[in-house]
């Protein structure tokens, strides 16, 4: 014992050496059994919300996307310019040659939706000679569809059904589209029972609520939705009057918007602004419950709160 603490009386400079050395070696030990076990834990939401120190941000200090996370933004955002130039188009001709050569932003399909609202007006073309109820609407409503056959100039001349249409965009092919996928199905394919949940799981996740209105207004007679009144007839209007109150909550249309415009402008009768009410004013009162509860059933299945009309999007 006392030839060791000689010796390490003689090398204290090395003995110092070797103790450091020692100290960093079982430090790293410690510090890589830690690190292991935090790589274990489970994920909780605060640490995914929380970006980690040293993590690269994007624009605006937000943590940056992987690959896959910033295509769905960004195909999100094309669809939104898609959703905007649809409504404001000055043209609605040039805008559907324009969209169709632009599949992979849901081109196709609002070229496809802006040939039906031109259809719509074209239908309505002859307006009524008299109204009654809110002149203030009528003239509004008026000047609405007005508007929106101007933009429509030269649509029906160029496509004079939507076959014609149709034909067009399956040959302008490059890109998988909303509801035109690869198989063929698309908003002119006639809809089945066997398909109806498919198609309108397929519109959900585009989280495009053009998509998913024209989802339900297919597919709405195969919904098992509410309580049937027993008449096949008699459920499928039903539920064909559900799916335009649910349709038009869906993508904001329901007061003042073209359907309800077309409606007074065609009729005359102007007397409600909202949609909803012109509907509504159809069913007959025996069977208003069974209504209500099919419309209550679509909102749930489509991710709307049932028992309440949807807070239109500004």
């Amino acid at each position: 014992m006392r030839d060791a603490l000689a010796w390490i009386r003689a090398h204290k400079t090395s003995t110092a050496g070797l103790v450091l050395v020692i100290a960093g070696c079982i430090a790293l030990v410690l510090l890589a059994r830690r690190a292991h076990h935090l790589r274990l834990l489970p994920t909780t939401s605060t640490s995914v919300a929380a970006p980690a120190a040293g993590a690269s941000a994007a624009p605006g200090g937000g943590a940056s996307l992987t690959p896959s996370g910033q295509a769905g933004t960004e195909h999100d955002t094309r669809s939104a310019r898609m959703r905007a130039e649809f409504e404001n188009a000055p043209s609605y001709l040039e805008f559907i040659q324009q969209a169709l050569s632009r599949p992979q932003e849901g081109g196709k399909f609002y070229a496809l939706l802006a040939w039906k609202r031109c259809n719509d007006v074209a239908r309505h073309k002859d307006a009524a000679v008299t109204h009654a109820g809110n002149d203030a609407f009528h003239e509004g409503a008026l000047a609405l569809v007005q508007d929106i056959g101007n933009r429509c100039t030269g649509v029906p001349e160029a496509y004079a059904d939507i076959q014609a249409l149709y034909r067009v965009a399956m040959e302008q092919r490059g890109g998988r589209d909303f509801l035109m996928p690869a198989n063929g199905r698309g908003i002119v394919v006639p809809a089945g029972r066997d398909t109806a949940d498919v198609d309108i799981d397929a519109a959900l996740r585009t989280a495009d609520r053009w998509a998913a209105a024209q989802a339900l207004q297919d597919n709405a007679e195969f919904l098992d939705v509410g309580n049937p009144t027993g008449d096949d007839g008699v459920d499928r209007q039903l539920r064909a009057w559900g799916a335009e109150i649910v349709a038009c909550e869906l993508v904001g249309t329901c007061r003042g918007g073209i359907e309800v415009s077309l409606h007074c402008v065609a009729t005359g009768d102007c007397a409600h602004d909202d949609y909803r009410d012109v509907i509504r004013a159809q069913v007959p009162d025996t069977h208003k419950g069974v209504f209500d509860t099919m419309v209550d059933g679509m909102r749930q299945r489509m991710g709307l709160a049932p028992g309440q009309p949807a807070t239109e999007p500004s």
